[in-house]
């Protein structure tokens, strides 16, 4: 799959990757085969090569990802569950996370 990337740095420091997405729904995100008979429908992708299946769009989304460098996303997943947060929440009252309320007097 041939994809034109391009980065832009933004002022925050973070970076801004374009992927184009030609081809990324009809491309096996596990083997790389490409064909267009691979899409059965508008939300259904099996490879033709290798018989993967899955949702089309997160095929596509996967594609997308790899093509910008990326393996996997920071939470794990590509919506097909929840998202498990990636840091466990500060204990109330520790440096993290601060005590609301009212003061005691």
């Amino acid at each position: 799959m041939e994809t034109a990337l391009t980065s832009a740095a933004r002022c925050t420091g973070t970076r801004i990757i374009t992927v184009t997405p030609a081809l990324t729904s009809q491309t096996c995100h596990e083997c790389g085969h490409t064909d267009p008979e691979s899409r059965e429908s508008q939300a259904v992708f099996q490879c033709t090569r290798c018989s993967h299946e899955c949702h089309a769009d997160i095929n596509a989304a996967k594609n997308i990802l790899s093509a910008a460098g990326h393996v996997v996303p920071a939470c794990g997943d590509l919506a097909v569950g929840r998202s498990a947060k990636q840091e466990p929440p500060a204990p109330r009252g520790s440096p993290g996370r601060p005590v609301v309320g009212i003061p005691r007097l």
